[in-house]
């Protein structure tokens, strides 16, 4: 058998597990008031048909208010929905953990508490500091929050104790600078979560198994180490825990919770297994698992009894069967774009680059087409791609053209920055629909309105992509100003004192490239902060390594003029700089190439515009858009 050691029966206290597969809690903002949804049950009953053999459902909070989009359980109300949501996922065979969080801690929007006063590192509100009345409070209302897990049907509990959370707070000499009986020493400062431990126990019996999340390191100077996490691993252990579950990064540290592709695949497997060589109870272990080879290794080198696979499920709820079943092919990887991060951060409903039915699972049908069509598909990016492999999948005669010599379009100069690799992985999967669904691809074919019309389609999707902007400042007085595609594809070379305009995500990728190579990178940029457009985790990366690079950039410039030297140009507050270059690169935004498109009008009866030739965007919405197109025709 493939994967032997994924799928290996395994156990968690009394429970019996089919496989090693835990599907991660991670919060969907599918809630609403704290009520479970229609929308969450079907999202949750599709990834427990993909076949892991435990979901440990988003946190739920045992008190009342602190964010929305958030489940409850600090009211019998809660129980039907919580009921309904457990009978789904046993519906498809799978077995259901509750994650039940005591407190958001610092991070809570209604009543910001902790071990001490210090201020959140994000907001810069100062929390409110827990009497010892209201940590035993608080430990009662979790207590009740577990009878109500138990009572919804659940088969285990987790506690969560980490990323920042009020248990990991107080574990933490950061944030816990207490004297009394919850601080101080490390045995001072596990109290809470010993006592948490010991109410569940009270409440719940001692067979029905309790997980706990532990904080494997903070990743932080003078925080909670994994020397001390191996301590309170075996402190857990001797209080009553069935399982440990290890993560890492805290909200100074946010990089580490939900790890980009940044990051290597598998970045906590050396905390978990260092936790495992001291306690006897299994150990899980979260942190960029997205291939069944990688999971399989970890639990056959010992370094894991659980592997946690939380966004590769919600890129494939399939991914478990399919591995099961040597479709290692179709598996839609997760590329760790943070997409899914994002949204939730925003507090908006969850979504997927790579996966469009996200949240979709009940009503999104790929039916057969009620009238088969002859589909031409006009460029081969991640946009044209999806849209011919949904068109193909519902009976369409679907031919893609490409001008280039190979598939993926804009990909193809995303993943040359370091760490961008993954973004490859989501056009290889393309690529094998492709096929898979009898798509006929022909590249390095450009097309124009004869050979449009030539072929007759019955329906004409353009995905032309877009073209760099080149500003009025652009044309400089010695055409040694480019673009930044002209760079990242190799078609020219970097030169020794570079200047990029346009300190957005392309232009500081660009910068990052280029500074492998050249002896000087200036970077500048019209707003007040570079790298402005992406998500803070992955800002924070990108920043460290041009600092690292010796990156110079330039922010709030108002005006600019290449000259022969250079760039001058002069700032927001009157200051005016000159930057020597020999290059100029520009990065300054994208336009939609829609040529063909006014060219075909009134040529073609159904023509559709998607992707960067609808408006420039990220991966996210090209996908989705060659989805929605797919679906239309």
């Amino acid at each position: 058998m493939m994967f032997k050691h994924l799928f290996t029966p395994g156990k968690i206290g009394d429970l019996v597990l089919e496989n090693r597969i835990v599907m991660s809690p991670m919060v969907t903002q599918f809630s609403r008031s704290g009520e479970v949804t229609t929308q969450m049950v079907n999202y949750y009953a599709a990834r427990a048909r993909g076949g892991p053999a435990l979901i440990v459902v988003e946190a739920a909070f045992p008190r009342q208010g602190g964010q929305p989009g958030r489940l409850g359980i600090y009211d019998d109300r809660f129980l039907p929905g919580l009921r309904e949501l457990v009978k789904a996922i046993h519906e498809a065979g799978t077995k259901v953990a509750l994650q039940i969080n005591p407190s958001r801690a610092r991070s809570c929007r209604i009543d910001p508490v902790s071990a001490s006063g210090i201020p959140h590192p994000t907001s810069g509100v100062k929390p409110r500091v827990l009497t010892v009345a209201e940590i035993q409070h608080i430990e009662d209302e979790f207590g009740k929050g577990v009878v109500r897990a138990m009572e919804a049907g659940a088969d285990a509990i987790m506690i969560h104790g980490g990323n920042g959370y009020l248990v990991c707070e107080f574990l933490s000499p950061r944030t816990n600078r207490r004297r009394d009986e919850y601080g101080g020493d490390l045995r001072g400062r596990a109290r809470l979560a010993l006592e948490l431990v010991e109410v569940a126990r009270e409440k719940i019996g001692p067979n029905f198994p309790v997980i706990f999340r532990l904080m494997g390191d903070e990743r932080l100077d003078g925080g909670f180490t994994l020397k001390e996490a191996i301590e309170v691993s075996r402190l857990l252990q001797a209080a009553g825990v069935d399982a440990i579950d290890i993560v890492s990064g805290v909200a100074e540290s946010r990089e580490w919770i939900i790890p980009s592709m940044y990051f290597p695949r598998g970045c906590n497997v050396s905390l978990s297994e260092a936790v495992k060589k001291v306690v006897t109870v299994p150990v899980s272990v979260a942190g960029r698992i997205n291939d069944p080879y990688l999971a399989d290794e970890i639990l056959m080198k010992g370094q894991a009894d659980f592997v946690n696979l939380g966004r590769a499920l919600i890129a494939d709820p399939e991914f478990p069967r399919k591995a099961a079943e040597g479709r290692i092919d179709d598996i839609r990887p997760c590329i760790a774009c943070l997409r899914c991060t994002e949204s939730g951060q925003l507090d908006q409903p969850l979504v997927c680059a790579v996966n469009y039915a996200v949240g979709k699972e009940a009503t999104l049908q790929l039916s057969p087409a009620p009238v088969p069509k002859t589909v031409l598909i006009v460029g081969g990016g991640p946009a044209g791609m999806q849209a011919a492999v949904v068109a193909a999948a519902r009976g369409h005669q679907v031919t893609l053209w490409e001008k280039d010599r190979v598939l993926g379009g804009q990909i193809n100069l995303a993943v040359v920055p370091p760490h961008k690799e993954e973004f490859r992985n989501a056009v290889r999967f393309l690529e094998r629909q492709l096929a898979k669904h009898g798509v006929e691809v022909v590249l390095n074919r450009e097309a124009d309105v004869q050979s449009v019309v030539d072929l007759a389609p019955d329906v004409v999707v353009l995905a032309t992509g877009s073209n760099p902007v080149m500003p009025p400042t652009a044309g400089g007085k010695t055409g040694r100003t480019v673009n930044s595609d002209d760079v990242l594809s190799g078609k020219v070379r970097p030169g020794n004192r570079v200047a990029v305009i346009g300190g957005g995500m392309t232009g500081c990728e660009t910068a990052e490239f280029v500074a492998q190579m050249a002896e000087e990178v200036s970077l500048v940029e019209l707003l007040d902060e570079i790298a402005s457009d992406t998500i803070r985790q992955i800002r924070k990366l990108l920043l460290r390594r041009l600092a690292e690079r010796n990156v110079r950039s330039f922010t709030g410039v108002v005006r600019e003029q290449i000259t022969d030297g250079g760039i001058e140009m002069e700032d927001k507050t009157g200051h005016r700089h000159i930057v020597e270059a020999d290059q100029i690169i520009v990065a300054a935004g994208r336009a939609p190439n829609t040529d063909l498109l006014d060219e075909l009008h009134d040529k073609v009866a159904d023509v559709y515009v998607i992707g960067d030739a609808h408006e420039p965007s990220r991966i996210l919405e090209a996908i989705h858009e060659g989805f929605e197109a797919g679906l239309k025709l």
